[in-house]
């Protein structure tokens, strides 16, 4: 894999390394007398710990050279560990992509990997490179790398889906990106759809990897994913799953999230030593996962199985190879970025303080220092049109579906108690409406821009309530609405394109809990509220799915309907 290259140091910053390095030229920082993970060969080592220039000049037994600004500490009973990396990020789940540092950056994730897709689809590819480059200006306590979609993941007009593919090959050019996302529509890829081949090709000669979203393919399907260019995958739900997928020489994301909590009953089909294809993640969780206990728990449920080295390695060195970076990433050795954790012991894996480059970023579960704010957005935009009408939220004979379980659908009759569901377009000009059973059958009316469509999802059994709310959030430019007896007892925008909002994360956790609230008192029962929203539009989990195209059958690729006037 080509690294990327605005990590690595120059040549004369090279040598000022060198010469801490050789013990001619004082460090900056001194760790003394720490235990250290080694998680090359899975021991730990006292040892003194020397950083100039944000990187670790030397590692060993050697007192240091101290000057009179270096920083010097007494580690004695304390573990040093690499910091931990999270390879495959959504940053927009209510949180934006700095407030969501505020909830893991404490918990000793420094690196994240994150998905472009919605600033895309709110933005283009200009506009979400522009972002991009703004992030890597500002002094964060986390390294941001990107993951590139090839493809949205839900069903667009033939003309989007060519120019998202365009787009694609290009941003995948920016030494920002560490990979091409994950392909949620890999039925496509398994036929050799022209437009991902491309992606993954283009992404492979730039030394980048790519993702692939397995979710319900057999073992011949994964195959033909492996022989498509895929390369890792995250979508395994049970052990034997894990296992087909190394075996067919996936790096393997082990996934616990709060829609998929799935780590220890994955673990359960693996003994130590574990494979060395194996990853970490918590693939966008709501915020209430992150403050549950949040990246350390999944550090915990891994140790109880293998012991904590082996833990340290799934949520370190194992992602640093896997994206390329194991150079300067993923270990605490000479060389390599100073980015490592202090624990008071190796498990339950929660920091003392965090460090990057050298520099403490966060203490006792707190950043030393405010991110600074989200500079950029706006709304969603609108059209001039009757989103308030009641008329325009009477559904008729239609497809139906019931929910059976936080994300997965099946077809259904529709019962007197069942929701009508509408996915509008922002700009007025189209509508797709299904039937719903099993969601929130006391539901009167809800609408959200929070949608894998990028359209105005509105959800209810009076047409009164679905309009008061569809017009508020129409109103607000994004966000979500709650209404009752025809009129709005919750709404709540959400400034940054109708998906996130521009506070702090105790904003994004204060709004789900709000959310879950109105959900309950509605009848909802599953496990997600946010993903069941989100992806009530995709296009690629079983059965039947509101698109933009119409109502999708996904397996089949068969379009129930056809968008209709708004």
């Amino acid at each position: 894999m080509r690294p990327l290259v605005h990590l690595f140091p120059s040549p004369e910053e090279r040598a000022r390394l060198l010469a801490v390095s050789r013990g001619e030229a004082p460090p900056e920082l001194a760790i003394l007398g720490a235990r250290v993970a080694d998680v090359y060969t899975g021991v730990w080592v006292e040892a003194n710990l020397e950083v100039a220039l944000g990187r670790i000049a030397y590692l060993g037994p050697r007192r240091p050279r101290l000057g009179k600004d270096t920083e010097v500490m007494e580690a004695r009973g304390l573990y040093v560990v690499p910091g931990y990396l999270e390879p495959h990020a959504h940053p927009w789940v209510l949180y934006n992509p700095l407030s969501l540092l505020e909830a893991l950056v404490p918990q000793g994730v420094t690196l994240l990997v994150y998905d472009d897709l919605l600033l895309r689809l709110r933005l283009g590819g200009e506009g979400a490179a522009r972002v991009r480059r703004a992030l890597a200006d500002l002094a964060l306590p986390a390294r941001i790398l990107w993951s590139v979609r090839l493809a949205p993941q839900s069903l667009l007009s033939e003309a989007e889906e060519e120019a998202f593919s365009r787009e694609a090959l290009s941003l995948l050019n920016d030494p920002l990106v560490a990979c091409s996302a994950e392909i949620t529509r890999w039925s496509k890829a398994v036929a050799g759809e022209e437009g991902l081949l491309r992606g993954v090709a283009r992404a492979q000669a730039l030394g980048r990897r790519a993702e692939a979203h397995g979710a319900g393919a057999s073992s011949d399907r994964l195959a033909a994913l492996a022989a498509a260019g895929l390369e890792a995958d995250h979508e395994a739900i049970r052990p034997g799953e894990v296992l087909e997928r190394l075996r067919l020489g996936f790096w393997t994301m082990l996934r616990h999230s709060s829609l998929r909590p799935d780590l220890p009953d994955l673990l359960q089909g693996l003994s130590p030593p574990l494979p060395s294809r194996l990853l970490l993640t918590t693939d966008g969780a709501a915020p209430s996962f992150y403050a549950r206990g949040g990246f350390p728990t999944l550090l915990e449920a891994v140790a109880e199985r293998a012991g904590p080295l082996e833990a340290l390695r799934l949520a370190t060195l194992n992602p640093a190879t896997f994206l390329g970076l194991d150079g300067l990433l993923g270990g605490v050795a000479p060389g390599r970025l100073a980015d490592f954790l202090l624990l008071e012991k190796p498990g339950p894996f929660r920091p003392l303080a965090v460090y990057l480059g050298g520099k403490a970023v966060a203490r006792e579960g707190r950043l030393l220092h405010p991110l600074p704010p989200w500079p950029w957005g706006g709304p969603m935009a609108f059209a001039e049109a009757p989103f308030a009408d009641p008329e325009r939220y009477r559904l008729g004979p239609a497809p139906a579906f019931r929910l059976e379980n936080a994300v997965i659908t099946r077809r259904a009759e529709a019962s007197s108690g069942a929701l009508a569901a509408f996915l509008l377009d922002p700009g007025g000009r189209w509508r797709v409406g299904a039937w719903v059973e099993g969601l929130m059958p006391g539901l009167e009316g809800m609408a959200t821009t929070f949608t894998a469509a990028g359209g105005l999802l509105v959800l209810g059994r009076d047409p009164v309530s679905m309009a008061e709310a569809a017009g508020t959030v129409a109103r607000l430019g994004g966000g979500v609405a709650w209404a009752k007896g025809g009129r709005v007892v919750w709404a709540r925008s959400f400034p940054l394109w109708g998906y996130m909002l521009q506070g702090p994360f105790s904003e994004a956790l204060q709004v789900e809990e709000e959310l879950w609230a109105w959900a309950r008192e509605a009848g909802y029962a599953h496990g997600d509220v946010l993903y069941t929203l989100l992806f009530l539009t995709c296009d690629f989990l079983p059965e039947l799915r509101l698109t933009p195209q119409g109502v999708l059958e996904v397996k089949a690729g068969r379009l129930w309907t056809r968008p209709e006037p708004f």
